[in-house]
């Protein structure tokens, strides 16, 4: 095809006629068959008279340079980039010219620098001209290079510094000096700290570059921006000598209320991005004051005169539709949670704060920035106090032990005191707080969280004729209602009255939005606390699922979601019905929300009907897979760029020698496939999918092959948040394969298991992300755990190794390790996976018995380092608990290894510092004992470390798991000293999972020797009296204890009647009924 019908081939692709397009598109898969097309492509790049042909060729070009420059025809691979540097020469359009920028990039990395010459030349001369056309485009060129390819650039970092450094001069505009300050950014990161005298020289000019653009164009500067957190990222040190007058800069810029928002939270990001990276430079330099000085002076600061409060600001109809500035996404995001977007602009303020909780000592932090709080929540002025609740919320992420530790007390007052303002505004950045700090300061929040529930419900009452409440007052609701969590359970009526009074139809549609937002909150909270309202909501929610004109389209979807997840407490057999409205607007519109909805239910639904799911199957299992494959390419008249979909047969692997794709090069190639929310959609059908499938169980195994088959296709799927959702779903397809009651899987089913679950392992060892690496190991402790099919015995030491490798840090997730800026994110990523492989490595040791010896010498140099002083508590703790569990899984083979094990948890259970760990490791001496048996041996210490123990440690989780460990010693040490020693430490306060194992000892002393307990008759109504009727022991083991008490009442009234008129009266009162005695006790 000749470049004149190639030009118009190009031209039809542009046309607005999907039928054109089309055409146009199958023509072009012709054309590039012929080897002298991309030549054609390099004419057409000066020599088309329409910008959009030239801006299609160029992007034409560069699609097929990435399938592999050594391809191309060499005679074009010497003329292209004089054919660039004529092009750039002459165009006068900017998206032209950014097309031949990112080509003349890709063209030196494909080629390196020799194959540049003549365009390198071209941008050297260019970069100084004076004319602003050419020098700006010669700045794009270099900064799309150095971010392409700065390998190709890094010997020549110094002259081309000095190039960039001449359009920071004043009186340079703003275009040349935009690219020219975006070129230092790719710069410094190419050069890193091996020239920090160069980037430091280089600050100042940048500085007032950046001062100087935003004056004469705010959002080139917004982007120029960018180059401070190059530098810092780059080489701190570089920055390190101008921290001052950057902060200044940053901080001035955020606080300017005469300038755009976007710039704003830009320069604020930059404060969050160094307070990320570099914090403790902040406090060698003294530079905290002045930026915390810098961060709330604007952060508390009153609406300009005449400009209301945009939180205060209603929407059409009703309430207040969200809305504001988002932070950028560039950089790894911050912790932080981040208040309700109807919060006005100075709450992007907390995200600075946050960062510095986040990387300061909490003490140094907290020194300098309370008074400064103090001040400004006990100011007149309401700004002040807003914003000094939303900088106290954003510290929960940093500092909420310590808040907890030294100010609780002050901290739940300024809490209580804020939810009670008589401004707005203040309560909503109450809220906030309140959902921050909720964690670190139960369970004493939940009582300011109850007292300012009846003014949050106040608030949402009222005339109905009179305006409804802004979205801020529910969102106040909703934050009351998270933090009281189960405890919601009395306030309900009143709640429900509200909430379920904002559904009418009668009302404004925002009221009803935000009423099923309340709702849905109440749902994740109260849980089955809702079943005896579920009449009410059920009535409240129908008329809402009605069908109705398009616009009620989302109010349905949002009433299903709410049906879904009040689950089968309160929807109950109604969720068939909803799943099948449900799946009905799915296939009505296919859109992306009416599929989540039908997802939701459909997890609901199947766990309701458990194998009774099968009849719903066959709509359910397809939609669901569907979500799973990729989606078709959009028609060509939605996407004016489809002529990128083409598939290239002849571009193969990368050749033999040819530096491959980086990644962003191949989420290039993928972008069109994967882009918009389409990730997110599969990890919910994928989610869905593995809840249909574990709770059908034998209904699913028709549809196991090709749900196995779609769920592989995904675990090579670029977002890691998909792996970890196939993960977890390959868990789930797993327990399914059970296929019912028995546990060996179905015929045919066998070779399915065995792939998913080489899939897992694979997964766990490979996988470079710890979101991937966590979903593929907990899905195989899932798996191991059960209930599920028997796994197949060649697997179970492949995967015991993977879990002992996972624990010696030999895996791919734990191997690369972190930066030294995320020690802390490493340190978390490494104790999540050791606590599941250690899960993991209980269950497999349950599974092997005696068998299991051999994996367990192995890890055990592991998990006994893990005790030692150095390590963290985390650390500590979790390794005495799996030296328990695991040790028990051997039984009595682990005699052999009780040399070794007893003298390092009997030291870590009396001279830890910390009551977790020597919590733990009492449990693992109890765990270890009662598996030994009569093998235990009279060197172990279990008797002298929980004697001592029970003597020295207050009431407690410690206590408590002294007093079980002494129990499960059991036959091994004499009942009359460990008798006195349980019942002293009965009842237990906090760990109640050690009630069964000592009652169940009680009992057998009983059992054996009558008399012993008799002995301490007034006693057991203290020890006994607050588990009998609680419900929290299992039938039989309560029945065995009734009859006990009622033993020892028959020998002993007088001694046993003193002990029970000793206790409360509703304990002594429900200990009677439970024994079947009358209200007052005998006499002997």
């Amino acid at each position: 095809m000749a470049a004149p019908d190639l030009e118009r081939l190009l031209a039809e692709l542009l046309e607005p006629d999907s039928d054109v397009i089309r055409r146009a598109t199958a023509r072009l898969r012709e054309a590039f068959a012929d080897p002298q097309t991309p030549a054609r492509l390099g004419l057409l790049l000066s020599a088309a008279p329409r910008p959009q042909v030239r801006q299609l060729a160029a992007v034409l070009l560069r699609r097929r340079l990435l399938g592999g420059w050594k391809r191309l025809d060499p005679a074009l691979r010497q003329r292209l980039p004089s054919l660039l540097a004529q092009a750039l020469e002459q165009e006068t359009e900017h998206a032209v010219t950014v097309a031949l920028a990112q080509l003349g990039a890709l063209v030196l990395r494909r080629g390196g620098l020799s194959a540049w010459g003549p365009l390198g030349t071209w941008v050297q001369e260019a970069a100084r001209d004076p004319q602003p056309p050419r020098q700006e485009a010669a700045l794009l060129v270099l900064s799309a290079a150095l971010d392409a390819a700065p390998q190709a650039l890094a010997p020549h970092g110094p002259p081309l510094a000095a190039l960039c450094r001449g359009a920071l001069a004043p009186g340079v505009p703003p275009g040349p000096m935009a690219y020219g300050l975006r070129a230092l950014g790719g710069l410094a990161a190419m050069l890193g700290d091996t020239h920090t005298e160069l980037l430091r020289s280089l600050l100042p000019d940048i500085l007032t570059a950046l001062k100087t653009l935003l004056d004469a164009d705010e959002e080139r500067g917004t982007e120029a921006l960018e180059v401070l957190d190059e530098f810092v990222e780059a080489d701190p040190a570089a920055v390190t000598p101008h921290l001052r007058p950057l902060l200044d800069f940053c901080l001035q810029v955020g606080g300017d209320e005469s300038r755009g928002d976007a710039v704003r939270v830009r320069a604020l990001a930059t404060v969050t991005f160094l307070a990320q990276k570099r914090p403790k430079v902040l406090l060698r330099g003294g530079l905290l004051a002045p930026v915390l000085g810098g961060l709330l002076t604007p952060l508390c600061a009153d609406p300009p005169p005449g400009r209301p409060d945009p939180e205060e600001e209603e929407e059409e109809g009703g309430g207040r539709r969200p809305g504001g500035a988002q932070p950028p996404t560039r950089r790894r995001p911050v912790s932080f949670r981040f208040p309700p977007s109807f919060l006005s602009f100075p709450s992007q303020f907390p995200f600075a704060l946050d960062a510095l909780a986040v990387g300061l000592p909490p003490e140094k932090l907290l020194q300098q920035l309370l008074p400064l709080l103090e001040a400004a929540l006990g100011s007149p002025r309401a700004g002040a106090r807003k914003g000094g609740l939303l900088a106290l919320g954003a510290l929960a992420g940093g500092c909420g032990e310590p808040l907890r530790r030294r100010y609780l007390e002050p901290a739940l007052g300024v809490l209580r005191g804020g939810l009670g303002d008589p401004e707005s505004s203040v309560r909503g950045a109450a809220a906030f707080a309140l959902r921050s700090l909720a964690d670190c300061l139960q369970p004493e929040v939940t009582a300011v969280a109850e007292a300012a529930l009846p003014a949050a419900l106040a608030a949402l009452g009222g005339d109905p004729g009179v305006r409804p409440p802004p979205a801020k007052a529910w969102y106040i609701l909703e934050s009351l209602l998270e933090c009281l969590g189960e405890g919601v359970g009395p306030w309900l009526p009143p709640v429900l009255e509200t909430v379920l009074g904002a559904l009418e139809l009668s009302g404004p549609p925002r009221k009803v939005e935000l009423g099923l937002s309340a709702l849905h909150s109440l749902a994740s909270t109260a849980g089955e606390q809702l079943q005896p309202h579920a009449g009410p909501i059920l009535r409240a929610l129908t008329p809402l699922l009605q069908p109705g004109p398009p616009e009620t389209r989302p109010r349905r979807l949002q009433a299903l979601g709410v049906l879904g997840a009040l689950g089968r407490p309160v929807a109950g057999e109604g969720l068939v019905a909803a799943l099948e409205l449900g799946l009905g607007l799915a296939e009505e519109e296919d859109e992306p929300e009416g599929r989540r909805v039908m997802f939701v239910l459909a997890g609901a639904v199947a766990e309701v009907l458990g194998e009774g799911m099968g009849p719903l199957l066959p709509r359910v299992v397809p939609a669901l897979l569907g979500a799973l494959r990729r989606p078709p390419p959009p028609a060509a008249s939605e996407v004016p760029d489809s002529f990128l979909l083409f598939d290239d047969e002849e571009e193969e692997e990368e050749e033999e020698g040819e530096e491959p794709m980086e990644e962003e090069e191949e989420e290039e190639l993928i972008e069109v496939e994967v882009g918009g929310a389409y990730a997110q959609e599969v990890e919910d059908a994928c989610e869905a999918l593995g809840e249909v499938a574990e709770h059908s169980r034998a209904a699913f195994l028709p549809y196991l092959e090709p749900s196995l088959e779609a769920v592989l296709g995904l675990l090579q799927f670029p977002q890691a948040g998909v792996r970890r959702a196939a993960y977890e779903t390959l868990g789930s397809l797993c327990l399914a394969m059970g296929g019912g009651p028995a546990p060996t899987p179905p015929d045919g089913v066998a070779p399915l298991l065995e792939r998913a679950l080489w899939a897992l392992a694979g997964g766990a060892r490979a996988e470079a992300s710890p979101g991937g690496a966590r979903g593929a190991l907990g899905a195989l402790g899932r798996v191991l755990e059960g209930p599920g099919p028997a796994l197949p015995p060649a697997l179970l030491a492949p995967i015991g190794r993977l879990l002992a490798d996972v624990i010696k840090g030999k895996v791919a997730c734990l191997e690369g390790g972190a930066g030294d800026d995320d020690d802390e994110e490493q340190a978390e990523v490494e104790a999540e996976l050791r606590e599941l492989a250690g899960e993991g490595l209980v269950a497999l040791g349950g599974a092997l018995g005696e068998a299991f010896a051999p994996l367990f010498t192995e890890i055990l140099p592991h998990l006994l380092a893990a005790l030692g002083r150095r390590r963290s508590v985390g650390e500590r703790s979790w390794a005495a608990a799996t030296l328990g569990e695991a040790g028990a899984a051997l039984g009595g083979a682990v005699a052999p290894f009780l040399p070794r094990l007893g003298p390092a948890l009997g030291a870590a259970a009396t001279r830890d510092p910390h009551p977790e760990v020597r919590s733990n490791a009492l449990f693992a001496m109890g765990r270890l004992a009662e598996a030994a048996g009569p093998a235990l041996g009279a060197a172990w210490p279990g008797r002298a470390v929980l004697t001592q123990a029970l003597k020295r440690e207050g009431p407690g989780r410690v206590r408590d798991n002294a007093c079980g460990a002494l129990a499960r010693h059991g036959g091994t040490l004499p009942p009359q000293l460990v008798v006195p020693l349980v019942l002293g430490a009965l009842p237990l306060g906090q760990d109640l999972g050690e009630e069964p194992p000592v009652y169940q000892y009680l009992l057998g002393v009983h059992r054996r020797d009558p008399p012993r307990l008799r002995e301490h008759a007034a006693e057991l109504p203290r020890a006994c009296g607050g588990v009998v009727g609680s419900g929290r022991l299992p039938p039989e083991l309560e029945a065995g204890l009734v009859d006990l008490l009622r033993d020892v009442w028959g020998s002993c009234p007088t001694a046993f009647g003193g002990g029970l008129a000793q206790l409360p009266p509703g304990d002594a009162a429900r200990l009677r009924r439970a024994m079947g005695l009358a209200d007052t006790p005998g006499t002997c």
